[in-house]
Parts: C-alpha cells; sequence; structure tokens
C-alpha cells in the first residue's frame, strides 16, 4: 500500500480554505460547496467538512501534517510575512534536516522541512 490523500475535517470549509491556499501558494485544484482538495504529485489533500467536527483541535500533536520545502528559510520568511505565527522557527535536527512547525486557524500543526540534502 501507499499513501494517497489525507482528509482535514472541519466544522466550516471556509475556516481552513483560504489558510491552505497560501500555504501551498495556490487555489483548490477542486472545489465544492462543503469541500476542496489540492493534488500534488498524485497526492490528495482534502478539507471537508463534517457534522461531527465543531472547533479547534483539542489535540495538536496527535496528527502533524509535513510538507517538505526546498527552501526553508524563504517559506520562513513569505508565511511570517503573511502574519502566520511560528511554534518553532526553523531549526537544524539531530538527522542534519530544518524543521519548523506552525498551526492551522483550527489549531492542526504543521512542520515544514528541509531536507539534509537541501542545505
Amino acid at each position: 500500500m501507499k499513501p494517497i490523500g489525507i482528509i482535514i475535517w472541519t466544522e466550516k470549509l471556509e475556516n481552513l480554505l483560504g489558510f491552505y491556499e497560501l500555504i501551498f501558494a495556490s487555489k483548490a485544484t477542486k472545489e465544492k460547496e462543503t469541500s476542496a482538495y489540492f493534488l500534488k504529485d498524485n497526492f490528495k489533500f482534502y478539507i471537508a467538512e463534517h457534522s461531527e467536527i465543531s472547533g479547534k483541535s483539542k489535540d495538536p500533536n496527535r496528527v502533524i501534517l509535513n510538507l517538505e520545502t526546498d527552501d526553508i528559510e524563504t517559506e520562513y520568511t513569505r508565511l511570517t510575512n503573511e502574519k502566520i505565527s511560528f511554534i518553532r522557527p526553523p531549526e537544524i535536527e539531530e538527522w542534519g534536516g530544518k524543521v519548523a512547525t506552525f498551526a492551522d486557524p483550527e489549531n492542526n500543526r504543521i512542520n515544514i522541512i528541509e531536507q539534509p540534502n537541501k542545505i
């Protein structure tokens, strides 16, 4: 088996859609009334409304989305300029890569990662 996608459930699509369009620097690949997705290298990142979801994530560290970048400092600056508050600025990890962490509007955690061969 191989991963083909992920869904982030939300109370309202509008709570997250604009945020992820900013993060991915693109409009959603497809948008409907209560759902949207971004297609990146055959991986679908869905955001969809669910009747049993309300409010922010109560355990933001349970699942963390990892997004790879070739230049973490450039992404950090771009997102900081867009008023994204980072929980953790870019730091070099023991394994040699760099990681920075922030949260979406519903408190889901996101890491941006630069692999060691890019540093």
